[in-house]
């Protein structure tokens, strides 16, 4: 009788399956924070395009709104306080126009919600005085406020600009001390127009312009 032999079983080699399972579910969570940090970074460039879409509309905005402050100017009484029209005939040298340019507690605020100065704290500011004209601008709702740049609303001590083209002394540059030369101030006064346009999402734009009359 011829005996036979026979041969084990090859083992299954589960231990590689195995890890080949986990080397995929590596890769997959790779490829779904890859399209995470996609999605997110598209996010973030249209909240950036949206941002830079606003300011220049705002910038558009302010400047005809600061257009029709300068036209108003041009022909009013600048002689006293008009806050209908939002002018203000002193400089006011404490104001914060802003609200975020200082936060010493002396300075003064423009409402320009109307709301007494609801946008600051209370305690942070001494008054909440100037309250600005509104300004419709392509549906874009635009306030201002012009501030005359002179120390007290008689019109004394204001900000006037040089203007060397309207001397007429002929004796500028001679050296004679007893009529010295120079450059005669003329009657035009500075005067500061400060626009906020508020936009979506509570976003605002501030632009400030220095005129002449």
């Amino acid at each position: 009788m011829t005996a036979r032999t026979t041969s084990p079983c090859t083992p299954v080699r589960s231990a590689d399956r195995g890890s080949a399972l986990i080397f995929a579910l590596i890769a997959l969570v790779s490829m779904s924070l890859a399209a995470l940090a996609l999605v997110r970074s598209i996010d973030t460039g249209t909240v950036i395009l949206g941002n830079i879409g606003f300011k220049q509309d705002a910038t558009a905005t302010a400047e005809e709104a600061t257009r029709q402050a300068i036209a108003w100017l041009s022909t009013a009484d600048v002689s006293a306080d008009n806050s209908a029209q939002g002018y203000y005939a002193s400089a006011a040298t404490t104001l914060d126009a802003t609200g975020f340019q200082s936060s010493a507690t002396t300075r003064t605020l423009i409402d320009w919600d109307s709301d007494n100065c609801g946008y600051a704290d209370s305690g942070s500011y001494a008054g909440c005085g100037q309250r600005p004209k509104v300004a419709t601008v392509s549906d874009v709702t635009a306030h201002y406020v012009i501030l005359r740049l002179c120390s007290d609303t008689a019109g004394t001590q204001c900000s006037r600009p040089l203007d060397a083209a309207s001397s007429t002394d002929g004796s500028k540059g001679a050296l004679d001390y007893s009529s010295p030369g120079g450059p005669e101030v003329n009657n035009a006064v500075y005067y500061r127009i400060v626009v906020r346009v508020q936009g979506a999402r509570q976003a605002q734009s501030f632009v400030e312009t220095i005129v002449q009359r």
